[in-house]
């Protein structure tokens, strides 16, 4: 055979590649190259232009824009109000502290169990004889006693179009334990007034007796002064806030509702966050106000292990007590996830806001920086408005990635913030729970037929009472089913009581829980009454300002052209315990918990944030006149203003 009748056999025996199949392995290679890209992408933006990306906007960050400080030239029309010194302001709140306006957790009612709750007429009695221009002018302000001891103050406006302004605080305190009593520096309810280190010592000093005599001292003020408000102005002041409020502020939120009906309250402002001051760990040296737009939910979940009784002498290898700790272990064990979720947006801004400051640590800042771009490159105009300031890979990228893709940053950004905040940071943020109450037994030498602990949760925003719940059941489920319990949670029976159970395992909750609430409005069109409560306390708080003494006037800056300085940020937040606003929220959407004063450290050393519900707690002069400041303030600002159109 010849080499010319071989050449097609060899030819055949290599055939040429299809051009399609080149094309699909092309292809193949851009397509990985792709998802190489994207994945890169994904990850973090570039330190090198993002920063050029989130500009300044006023003083702080794009996602927080400040209002400016509130102008009361107009309002108060050259009427100056008359304020009294610092000293009769103390005073006031040292005779209010006098009274131990101490409430339990289930106490009865108060129609039928009125000498449980003699103090609180006593308490009503020290606020008549403090401010008299209110309770000697009914013809101008009518008090209404509602469910025995809640108090409501009503100052008819001349305008009744205007919806009212309602402010709140609780006559309440949290007990004191008595075996602390001698760690106390002054008496628990002396309201001992300590010139030395210019503060009023006492149970309620802070929590919330401070607040409720700001309010009080702020319409006194006005009163003497002869100003006649437009707008309704309406006190209201609980009487058992510290056990869920029922008995008190529910009361008086029903009452209210009847009268005036759904969404007829312009604004709520309620005890709440603080002012951050330079000295605070918290908000890293940050001077910044923080009223909270929301707050947590709240839960009492009652465990409880019954077992068969009997001598001591022959013990079981676990009583009740010991099933019981075992149980509460597995619960500590197991801690509600650290997580960010959209419904956090608040207390997002309220990181976002202070992140610029010197002392915050770079990795923090990074992270937010990170978060706001992520959040920002699903605006739909993003590209439009701020594509010439991005590289071309990345403006391709938001441009041509699904959703699913800048979701998927999104949530890597909020696990970078959580990776950089505290432990105790973190607890602001997530459902936390705490063994608070735990009881079992009756004698030393009986077995306990019963044990049962009470744990508290606060309930974060993204979540729900009935979630709370759901994580019980699916934790200790298996762990009684292990140590051979029957088990019912909230009702229902998970696990059936056999000849073999050693005991039984009842998991209930308390008899009043609190839902999470709405978020109240800080951004866009709506925000008109936070934009405006903002500027009040802008108008209120200045930077290197002097702390007020005892013999200084209460109300220094009686008009603008009286400066000490840059005013504050402010920023929204949450409120990580809870208020009285939860029976309100009919009333109005825009509810605000703001606790007017400052957490700088006073004479003692100590802020005013680290006593409250604890020893010594106590509170400064100064934190005392800048709270009937802001409260005036307020009240005027409010009264003259749309807050629609702020």
């Amino acid at each position: 055979m010849s080499d010319k009748e071989q050449l097609p056999l060899a030819v055949s025996s290599r055939p040429r590649a299809r051009p399609a199949r080149r094309w699909l392995r092309l292809l193949g290679l851009v397509f990985l190259a792709t998802q190489v890209w994207l994945l890169y992408l994904r990850a973090t933006p570039s330190s090198t232009w993002l920063p050029h990306v989130l500009e300044h906007t006023d003083d702080a960050r794009g996602v927080c824009p400040q209002v400016t400080e509130y102008d009361p030239t107009d309002a108060l029309n050259g009427r100056k109000i008359q304020q009294p010194t610092v000293r009769k302001s103390v005073e006031r709140l040292r005779d209010a502290v006098r009274v131990d306006t101490t409430v339990g957790d289930t106490w009865a009612d108060p129609s039928d169990d009125p000498k449980t709750w003699r103090a609180f007429s006593e308490f009503a009695k020290v606020l008549e004889k403090s401010f008299p221009a209110i309770h000697d002018n009914a013809s101008l302000l009518q008090r209404e006693i509602v469910h025995e001891h809640g108090l409501l103050y009503t100052w008819p406006g001349s305008d009744p179009s205007l919806k009212p302004l309602l402010l709140m605080a609780h006559q309440d305190v949290v007990p004191v334990d008595p075996t602390t009593r001698s760690e106390w520096q002054f008496p628990p309810f002396s309201g001992y007034i300590d010139t030395e280190n210019q503060t009023v010592w006492g149970r309620g000093s802070v929590d919330c007796k401070l607040w409720l005599l700001g309010t009080m001292s702020a319409v006194e003020s006005l009163l003497e002064s002869g100003w006649e408000p437009r707008r309704t102005i309406l006190l209201a002041y609980g009487f058992d806030e510290e056990a869920s409020g029922t008995q008190g502020a529910q009361q008086i939120a029903k009452y209210l509702h009847k009268r005036y009906g759904d969404d007829s309250v312009s604004m709520i402002v309620d005890e709440g966050m603080p002012v951050y001051s330079a000295y605070d760990a918290e908000a890293f040296g940050a001077p910044i106000a923080a009223p909270a737009v929301d707050e947590k939910g709240a839960l009492d979940v009652r465990v409880e292990v019954r077992s068969k009784g009997g001598h001591s002498s022959m013990p079981p290898p676990h009583t009740s007590i010991g099933l019981l700790s075992k149980l509460v272990t597995v619960l500590e064990e197991h801690p509600f996830p650290d997580k960010l979720e959209e419904r956090s947006k608040a207390q997002i801004r309220f990181f976002q806001c202070m992140r610029d400051h010197p002392l915050v640590p770079k990795p923090m800042r990074l992270a937010l920086e990170e978060l706001e771009y992520a959040e920002r490159a699903l605006e739909s105009d993003f590209v439009r408005t701020h594509g010439s300031k991005l590289p071309l890979h990345e403006r391709l990228f938001v441009q041509l990635a699904p959703a699913s893709l800048l979701q998927s940053r999104l949530k890597r950004a909020r696990q970078h913030v959580l990776d950089v905040l505290s432990p105790a940071v973190r607890l602001m943020l997530k459902t936390t729970q705490a063994a608070d109450i735990v009881q079992g037994g009756v004698k030393v030498n009986a077995l306990p037929e019963s044990a049962y602990a009470i744990m508290n949760h606060r309930i974060a925003t993204y979540s729900s009472v009935n979630e709370t719940k759901e994580r019980y059941k699916k934790l200790l489920t298996p762990v009684a089913e292990e140590m051979g319990l029957s088990m019912t949670a909230f009702g229902e029976e998970l696990l059936p009581l056999t000849n073999t159970s050693v005991g039984s395992l009842v998991i209930s909750n308390g008899p009043s829980y609190l839902e999470v609430v709405d978020v109240s409005p800080f951004e866009g069109k709506e925000a008109g009454a936070f934009r405006l409560l903002a500027s009040v306390i802008r108008q209120t708080w200045h930077l290197d300002e002097p702390r007020r003494t005892m013999d200084d006037d209460l109300h220094r800056a009686s008009s603008t052209k009286q400066k000490h300085g840059e005013s504050i940020r402010v920023t929204p937040t949450t409120m990580f315990a809870n208020t009285d606003t939860h029976w309100y929220k009919m009333l109005t959407r825009n509810i605000f918990r703001f606790g007017p004063a400052t957490l700088h450290r006073d004479l003692t050393g100590l802020t005013m944030l680290h006593t409250i519900h604890t020893v010594n707690e106590h509170v400064s002069f100064d934190a005392i006149a800048k709270a009937v400041e802001f409260y005036t303030n307020l009240i005027v600002a409010v009264d003259y203003e749309d807050v629609n159109k702020m």
